[in-house]
């Protein structure tokens, strides 16, 4: 199978050395960067196959000025933006002790990549989001926080210029679109570099693999029981209604027509009543 980066063992093996954070950093925050800290280091013990999630989030120190997380969101979270509000608040709090100094406070930088559309009432699918004053929007944000949201699915719709290196990062990471993924590695070499760890990192290593595949399989088992879920919710809200035009003494085929239930099946929910 061609696993993508999207999972959160690859992910966090790939994430968690230095010289890809810089590559893909410098693009996503357009700035240089001199130096870069991993702190939390990768290691397969982290990964629970019987619960089939993973720590994936990628902590990091650039340039000596900034915390930076870094995180891989698949799963739809309605509540994700307080989450975010929530744990970058713990990121500026937790950075001192007691009594000790403001001034030493670094700024922190969240970077969200996400595999579905969050806000959907914005067509840009890479947004960076600061603390403004209401009224003067154009004055310079108040220093501190920078969030970022990267939203694949927009980006998978959308028409980017795969000349871009933000862009061939997104292609990389999704991993979905094969000529997109072509012009990526072709134009950064980091980038081909990355895809061959990739595929070394799967191959090679049999415990990996192993949770790999626990990980794919507990997307799949999720997605299939939100589906299945829905469709029981769907046939549900249909026998309620066929029962409430029964009641209403309304013919059989008008119900049928209504519901999309048989003859048979409003016969039987009939006798129910």
């Amino acid at each position: 199978m061609n696993y993508t980066i999207k999972n959160d063992v690859i992910f966090s093996y790939l994430f968690s050395q230095e010289d890809i954070v810089k590559d893909f950093l410098e693009v996503c925050l357009n700035k240089k960067i001199e130096k870069v800290e991993v702190s939390n280091q990768f290691s397969l013990e982290k990964f629970d196959i019987r619960n089939k999630r993973a720590v994936l989030d990628i902590k990091a120190i650039i340039n000596d000025e900034a915390h930076v997380d870094l995180e891989m969101q698949r799963k739809k979270d309605d509540s994700y933006v307080k989450r975010v509000l929530l744990y970058t608040g713990g990121l500026l709090r937790g950075q001192l002790d007691r009594g000790e100094s403001y001034e030493y406070m670094k700024n922190v930088i969240m970077i969200n990549i996400l595999d579905y559309t969050l806000f959907k009432d914005i067509k840009d699918f890479h947004t960076i989001w600061k603390l403004r004053e209401n009224n003067n929007l154009e004055h310079e944000p108040l220093k501190g926080l920078e969030i970022h949201f990267l939203e694949l699915e927009k980006f998978r719709k959308s028409n980017p210029n795969i000349h871009e290196k933000l862009n061939q990062w997104l292609a990389t990471i999704d991993t979905e679109n094969e000529k997109w993924l072509e012009v990526a590695m072709k134009e950064n070499p980091k980038l081909k570099e990355v895809i061959i760890k990739k595929d070394n990192f799967v191959n090679d290593d049999k415990l990996a693999r192993e949770l790999i595949e626990a990980q794919e399989k507990w997307e799949l088992d999720y997605k299939a029981g939100i589906s299945c879920a829905k469709k029981e919710g769907i046939a549900e809200g249909h026998f309620d209604v066929a029962k409430n035009l029964l009641k209403m003494n309304m013919d059989l085929d008008t119900i049928s027509k209504v519901t999309g239930l048989t003859k048979d099946e409003i016969e039987k929910l009939k006798k129910e009543i």
